[in-house]
């Protein structure tokens, strides 16, 4: 399947799960069921070894880009997410938030949709904010919230970019342990996940960035990033 990324075509070939463009070619690191099994509401005996997502990190189309990312200790990286449906889940990525910043703030995160569309969940301890994007829209995953996303079909690839400070790594955390959120999001809407004594509530966030193209953005002025260090 083929997408763009500031008016360059780009493939994820869907029998070597390479990123290719120009005479490039990206390898992905996967997530498989069996990393992904204690996430979901139910068991679904799936083949453990079955690849469910895929993430290109460090995606940049020119060498001037990379210098520019590289320069501002930021990152840009490809998703691509599977129609699957586990257990009438549908398939998402693993829960998780991230470290505090030198701020003592949490580093936050800009997503940018780029092919289909997505529902991205964020839960702090007092509520679960629920959006849909599609393409082209931008979210911002804020500092205060852990987050997933979920691809909202059994047909259709999702497709999304993030751009985040490189100097991090994701946290787990009390996500792993109570294996994922609040609530599962299934086929037909809700289930609250047994793990949690607590019911937060549910909001719908229309937050959504009115940007063009974060990567052709970040180029342009990278000090508009400087939120997310």
């Amino acid at each position: 399947m083929k997408f763009y990324i500031w008016e360059k075509e780009l493939e994820f070939d869907e029998n070597t799960k390479q990123l290719k463009f120009d005479d490039k070619v990206i390898n992905p690191a996967v997530r498989t069921y069996g990393d992904m099994k204690d996430m979901y509401l139910k068991n679904d005996n799936k083949d453990e070894s079955e690849w469910l997502y895929f993430m290109f990190r460090w995606v940049y189309l020119s060498k001037y880009a990379e210098d520019k990312f590289n320069e501002n200790n930021m990152r840009y990286d490809v998703t691509v997410i599977l129609p699957e449906i586990i257990w009438e889940e549908f398939n998402k990525t693993y829960w998780h938030y991230h470290p505090k910043n030198n701020k003592w703030n949490r580093f936050e995160e800009i997503y940018e949709v780029l092919w289909w569309s997505a529902i991205y969940l964020q839960q702090n301890n007092e509520e679960v904010k629920f959006t849909d994007a599609f393409v082209w829209d931008k979210v911002v995953m804020n500092e205060l919230f852990g987050h997933i996303t979920i691809n909202p079909s059994d047909e259709d690839i999702l497709v999304m970019a993030n751009i985040v400070d490189w100097n991090f790594d994701s946290e787990y955390g009390e996500y792993k342990e109570l294996k994922g959120w609040n609530y599962y999001y299934k086929t037909s809407w809700f289930e609250k996940n047994p793990n949690y004594k607590n019911n937060l509530r549910i909001t719908e966030s229309e937050e959504l960035f009115e940007w063009w193209d974060i990567y052709e953005q970040f180029l342009d002025n990278p000090e508009k990033f400087n939120f997310l260090h």
